[in-house]
């Protein structure tokens, strides 16, 4: 919070929630970047198509769908096996995945289906490598993954939104009306909150605990003994103390 005039008559001090901002902003980013991720270019369902041509002859075709409807295919020839791939995540978790084995390198299916439903894919695959099938089709879907995460992302987005748009209040003292104006302006809106200075008993600082520091903010105290804080937002102790000393110095409190 800082000073920003003062004269005879008039005292204003204006907040302007930088932390806030910059850290909305940054969440916002991320999971817009995540959320594009997610409708672009990670799979929602994937399908493998076989045919035998020839008893020694296997010809595939692997097709990857994503959520808006766009496929990407690769040509498999000479399947080996399949098989189902395990990974331990740091605090334990566990994945699983169907990998396809060709002479060349490995195909990766979904990643997010359950150890069952892979392992079923996996010997239907293996089953058609080593009977006389003529043709297979499996596929695998995980949309459901996909939206429950894209909601998640949603609703953070949402907040970071809201901390990224943080009003910026102005706080005025006129002696020469006898009155306090409070701005808050903001992309959401504008508010603007009016008391006469002979409404206000005395003005307090607040603090929050936060992990590893402490944060602060004005708080006019009126007659009613209702709180309006000046600065929404917590923030650092000096200025706080600092532009409750110049009201009180302004006031005569």
């Amino acid at each position: 919070m800082k000073i920003v005039e003062e004269t005879r008559t008039r005292l204003q001090l204006k907040h302007r929630p930088l932390s806030y901002c910059f850290s909305g902003w940054c969440i916002f980013t991320i999971c817009l970047s995540f959320l594009i991720y997610c409708l672009v270019f990670d799979s929602a369902s994937v399908s493998l198509s076989c045919t035998r041509p020839s008893p020694n002859q296997l010809n595939c075709e692997l097709k990857w769908f994503n959520l808006l409807g766009s496929m990407e295919k690769l040509k498999i020839f000479d399947l080996q096996e399949a098989y189902v791939l395990t990974k331990t995540g740091s605090k334990g978790s566990k994945t699983y995945q169907v990998m396809i084995v060709t002479p060349f390198r490995d195909f990766a299916l979904l990643s997010h289906v359950s150890y069952q439903e892979n392992q079923e894919i996996a010997l239907k695959i293996n089953d058609f490598i080593n009977s006389g099938q003529t043709s297979l089709l499996v596929q695998q879907n995980q949309r459901n993954y996909l939206f429950y995460l894209i909601l998640f992302t949603l609703i953070i987005m949402a907040i970071a939104a809201y901390f990224a748009t943080s009003p910026v209040t102005t706080c005025t003292f006129y002696k020469s009306i006898d009155k306090v104006f409070i701005e808050r302006k903001s992309l959401r809106g504008n508010q603007i909150i009016e008391h006469p200075l002979e409404n206000i008993l005395r003005f307090d600082i607040q603090e929050k605990q936060y992990k590893y520091s402490k944060l602060y903010r004005a708080v006019i105290v009126l007659q009613s003994f209702k709180e309006i804080p000046i600065n929404p937002q917590y923030t650092d102790e000096k200025s706080i103390r600092y532009a409750v000393s110049r009201i009180h110095l302004f006031l005569k409190f």
